[in-house]
Order: C-alpha cells, then sequence, then structure tokens
C-alpha cells in the first residue's frame, strides 16, 4: 500500500474540522445561545461536544501515525492510503463521468442551471394555478425549487451508480481497483450538478425575494448549506453502493428502482406541503418523519425560505439517516464485492 504523509493529511483533515465548526457556530448563534437541558445555554453543551471529539479526533490521528510506523493495519489509514495511490483514477473517472453526461449537448453544462429552472416553472403553473394544491405554503416557488434541486440530486447520483459496476466490467475483470471507487466517482461526478444546481436557486432566490410579498431575504443561516449537501451526499453515496451491488446479481434492480424513486418522489413533500394533512390524516405526517428526504429537502428549506437554523435535533436526525445508509450500503457492497467477476 502506498504510503502517505500523515502529518500533512492530519493538518488538512483538522483545517476542514476547524472550518466546520465556524459555520456551524456561525449558522447556528441565536440557537446556540439559548437555554438547553438543566438550564445550561445550549452553547456549553456544544462546547463539551466539541471538546470530547476533538480530542477522540486527535488521538485517532496519533494511532493512524503509530500503525504506519508499525506496518499495521488501520481502518482510517487503509482509506486514506487507498484515495492516495488512487487519485488520479478516481479524478479522470469523475472527469469521463461528467464529460459524457453532456456530450454532443448544445447547451452543455448550462443544462445543470437550466432544468431545475424548467421544472420549477412547469411545477408552479400546473400544482399552483391549474391544481391548486399550493395550500398555504409562502414563496412557493422556492419551496419547489428547493426539494426539485435536492430530490433531482439524489436521484441522479443513486440512478448513475446503479450501473457503475456493470458498466465497468471490462476494467474490473482486467485490472485490481477497489471496486467501491465505482460508484464513488459516479456519485462525486453527479453530485457537481447538485453543485451547480445551487447557483440558480440562490440567485432566483434573491430575486425572487425582493419582489415577493412578504420579501425574501437570505440570512446568515446560509452558511449552513454545506451540511445539507453533505448529508445528501453521503446518503446517497451508500444507497448507491447498495444498488450498485445488487445490480451485479439482479438487473432488473436499474428497473426496480425507476419504479421505486418515483413512488418515493411522490411520497416526499416537493410539490406539497405536510399543513394539507392536518386534521385529515394526521398519521401521515407522523409515517413522513420516517422519511430521509423529507428531512434533507425540509433542512434547506429551513435554511433558505425561512432564512432559520434547522434545530439541533434535525441535525442529529439527518445525520443519522446520511450515516446508517452509508453503514449499510458499504456492508452490503463489502460482503458482495469478491463475487461480481463471476456475475460480470
Amino acid at each position: 500500500m502506498t504510503k502517505i504523509n500523515l502529518k500533512k493529511v492530519s493538518k488538512y483533515v483538522l483545517l476542514v474540522y476547524l472550518a466546520i465548526v465556524i459555520l456551524f457556530c456561525a449558522g447556528t448563534w441565536d440557537r446556540l445561545i439559548t437555554k438547553g437541558p438543566l438550564g445550561l445555554l445550549k452553547l456549553w453543551w456544544f462546547l463539551i461536544f466539541i471538546l470530547v471529539f476533538t480530542l477522540w479526533l486527535l488521538l485517532y490521528l496519533r494511532r493512524m501515525k503509530k500503525c504506519q510506523e508499525r506496518g499495521k493495519k488501520c481502518a482510517g489509514l487503509s482509506f486514506a492510503e487507498t484515495l492516495f495511490r488512487y487519485r488520479f483514477l478516481i479524478e479522470q473517472l469523475v472527469s469521463r463521468d461528467f464529460k459524457i453526461k453532456y456530450k454532443r449537448s448544445v447547451l452543455g453544462v448550462f443544462w445543470s442551471f437550466l432544468n431545475p429552472l424548467l421544472m420549477m416553472i412547469v411545477q408552479y403553473v400546473v400544482f399552483s394555478h391549474l391544481l391548486g394544491i399550493r395550500g398555504n405554503v409562502e414563496h412557493y416557488a422556492i419551496y419547489l425549487l428547493c426539494g426539485i434541486v435536492m430530490w433531482n440530486g439524489f436521484n441522479d447520483c443513486s440512478t448513475q451508480a446503479t450501473r457503475s459496476i456493470t458498466s465497468n466490467a471490462p476494467l474490473i475483470t482486467k485490472v485490481y481497483v477497489p471496486k467501491f471507487i465505482y460508484p464513488l466517482t459516479r456519485v462525486l461526478s453527479s453530485f457537481i450538478n447538485v453543485l451547480l444546481s445551487m447557483i440558480p436557486l440562490l440567485l432566483v432566490t434573491m430575486i425572487y425575494g425582493l419582489f415577493a410579498t412578504p420579501h425574501l431575504y437570505l440570512t446568515k443561516t446560509v452558511l449552513l448549506l454545506p451540511f445539507g449537501l453533505i448529508f445528501l451526499l453521503v446518503f446517497a453515496t451508500g444507497m448507491g453502493l447498495l444498488l450498485s451491488s445488487l445490480m451485479v446479481f439482479f438487473h432488473d434492480v436499474e428497473f426496480l428502482w425507476s419504479v421505486i424513486s418515483t413512488i418515493w418522489m411522490y411520497a416526499t413533500p416537493i410539490i406539497y406541503s405536510l399543513s394539507m394533512f392536518e386534521g385529515k390524516a394526521p398519521w401521515l405526517i407522523t409515517v413522513m418523519q420516517f422519511n430521509p428526504l423529507y428531512h434533507f429537502i425540509d433542512f434547506m428549506r429551513n435554511i433558505i425560505i425561512y432564512g432559520q437554523a434547522p434545530a439541533f435535533k434535525e441535525f442529529l436526525i439527518c445525520g443519522a439517516f446520511a450515516g446508517g445508509m452509508l453503514l449499510i450500503g458499504y456492508a452490503v457492497f463489502h460482503k458482495l464485492e469478491d463475487k461480481f467477476i463471476l456475475y460480470l
């Protein structure tokens, strides 16, 4: 295994960690200075958590260094060395998949900007004016656009990852490369479109907000947007690992997933609000709490539309869904990957 400079890696890890802490504090400051359990400010509980987590992170980085010196195995060290060794391949695969998507397209990358806007306009006219299911949702156009960007991002990432192993069969059967790299690069290349789609979302929000009644302004909570995007990326990666591994053995997974994703889309409050079910079907509101995409989309809407930092509970819920899906996807993928070669 290729050795890496752990001192440099540790430096970058700590810098990223510091940036995350600063963004979190800046975006949730109004909530941090309110009282929490035992009458203490939530800020103090947050500082205790940060202190404990920082200590664990430093100890783990030290453990990685000792494992490297003694030639022992360590999950974090193995993962870092794998990414370092195959970094060029990862860059090439991400670049290839991104370019292929827009190959021979006149507008090219501009579709990442145009697609969510066109879908928002069509759905706004249909569901707000023709069908009248807008309800009492304020700033419905931005409400729709947030849901469309998040859902399209997840659906594109997971769908592209589904075919990642089977489409790379000639390479997998000839050259050894850690197989998780293929669905990972598909998710990353698709996630670039999500990042590009955030640009028109924020621009439209600012322009629309000037003429809306009441006015809509982006607040400092916009600093929390990276957290929502990270939750979505981690969840999509886990789903991509799961689907890509099952696709090798059951090619019907691709068609089955298209049906499931369509049902999932309509079961997620993208075009409608849960307030429609209050007093009519309250059990649907309870069931929706188990829908990860509902929490991810609501997380972003709280930031962009309502200018509020999501409750700390929402951070935990989104993180649990994302981390749980990643663990499930990786566990299934790791268990089945040795048999891929027999079915490709």
